[in-house]
């Protein structure tokens, strides 16, 4: 009998996995189709442009996510103070984020105000679809999720042939259209998919909002650091050199992206999974968790490997663009940076400890921007920059294990008193 017990238990942790990281790949298969055809189609000026925004959108949804929805996880989403708090967070992070982005796309694009236009819709529409997609992850149904971005990817692949056709040759105006048109999708398939209870009750209030802040806001800021880290290294490239350079570095970062498909889907079950342990009062081994960091690394190396092999005799076939194979490989070890910290950084947000995850990340930031300030500003070639700021990911490894293993030294010591 335990025998079968355990054997559902891991039958639904692997069928929990392997759900999370299909859908993280259909999730980024439909973004890597859109700057694919990006990629292909635009000059690298254009690519350049296309990709800041796609950046800031990143980063939006990432702030997003880090403020209201990883409360969902860690918080009581059905307490009506963490509920209405959680909802006044969504509600002043989105305003926030769309004005940005407004800002942002009249500044960097000559296409006028329908880009604005279609990119604030887009940010909208994404926040909301990755807010129902991390119901999911906190419910732990991972199937659910996998249902809602399947149909995501058919829906923007579908408007990937239909709306270029409608409106012209492909511009980032035409391919933000089309994203937009794959974020509503994953949000109206969501909301059919969810329960009654987790739909109802989605009203402003500030009762729990302190508590909530608390966590919040060192959460979103850790959460947004990599990615405004990213967009603050490609901006200075674009100011001191030219959206060109951009599109160059983009170019390569974008054939290294499925690797970031395995390390998101193995984070969304890491922070369900250890999240549901901490509030049952479960104590962790920290030799799990540098088995799932070495599993990690090994996974993020092979397929990084693997796609600068294929992506070096393609390229210049399917894109019409060369690439630089160091630079491709470049961020490979930026990839392999940040998923050999993935799981100590995992523990640390379940535990509430977002504060001391956010200084670790800062100083991972400060380090590789620094390093891209010196090396633009000396006129370095770009193709070391993914490089350098990898390093910044090592000291992140060294700092999140630290923290981790001196917390259970700390939780040993309080016990053995009582």
């Amino acid at each position: 009998m335990t025998s079968v017990r355990r054997g559902g238990v891991l039958g639904r942790l692997a069928g929990d996995g392997a759900a999370g990281i299909l859908s993280q790949a259909a999730t980024a298969a439909a973004s890597f189709a859109v700057q694919l055809v990006a990629a292909g189609t635009l000059s690298l000026s254009d690519y350049g442009v296309f990709a800041l925004l796609l950046a800031t959108l990143v980063g939006a949804n990432a702030l997003h996510v880090g403020f209201v929805c990883d409360g969902f996880t860690v918080f009581d989403r059905h307490d009506a103070g963490y509920r209405s708090s959680l909802v006044t967070g969504a509600l002043l992070v989105m305003g926030l984020c769309v004005l940005g982005a407004v800002v942002l796309a009249s500044t960097v694009s000559r296409q006028g105000p329908w880009l604005s236009a279609v990119y604030a819709v887009l940010v909208v529409c994404r926040l909301l679809a990755e807010t129902v997609r991390r119901i999911f992850v906190a419910r732990v149904d991972f199937g659910a999720l996998l249902n809602n971005d399947l149909c995501c990817l058919a829906v923007t692949l579908l408007a990937l042939a239909v709306v270029p056709a409608l409106f012209g040759e492909p511009n980032p105006t035409v391919l933000f259209g089309v994203m937009c048109c794959g974020a509503l999708a994953t949000l109206l398939a969501g909301l059919v998919q969810l329960p009654r209870e987790e739909r109802g009750g989605l009203r402003p209030g500030v009762r729990e909002f302190p508590d909530v802040a608390g966590f919040a806001v060192w959460r979103a800021l850790q959460a947004g650091l990599r990615p405004l880290t990213l967009l603050a290294v490609r901006l200075l490239v674009a100011s001191t050199i030219s959206t060109a350079a951009v599109g160059v570095l983009e170019l390569a970062r974008l054939v290294v992206a499925p690797v970031q498909v395995l390390i998101n889907g193995s984070g969304s079950l890491l922070l369900g999974r250890i999240a549901a342990r901490e509030r049952s009062g479960d104590e962790r081994d920290p030799a799990v968790l540098g088995k799932a960091c070495r599993v990690l690394v090994f996974a993020t190396v092979v397929c990084g490997g693997v796609l600068v092999a294929a992506a070096l005799v393609l390229s210049p076939r399917v894109l019409g663009k060369p690439l630089d194979p160091v630079l491709v490989l470049g961020w490979v070890s930026y990839q392999v940076a940040w998923a050999a910290g993935l799981p100590y950084v995992t523990e640390l947000v379940a535990r509430r400890a977002s504060r001391r995850v956010f200084r670790i990340r800062f100083v991972d930031s400060l380090v590789g921007l620094g390093l891209a300030s010196v090396v633009v500003s000396t006129g370095t070639a770009v193709v070391v920059l993914p490089s350098l700021l990898a390093l910044g990911g090592v000291y992140t490894v060294y700092a999140a294990r630290s923290a981790v293993l001196g917390q259970r030294v700390r939780r040993a010591e309080e016990i053995g008193r009582c």
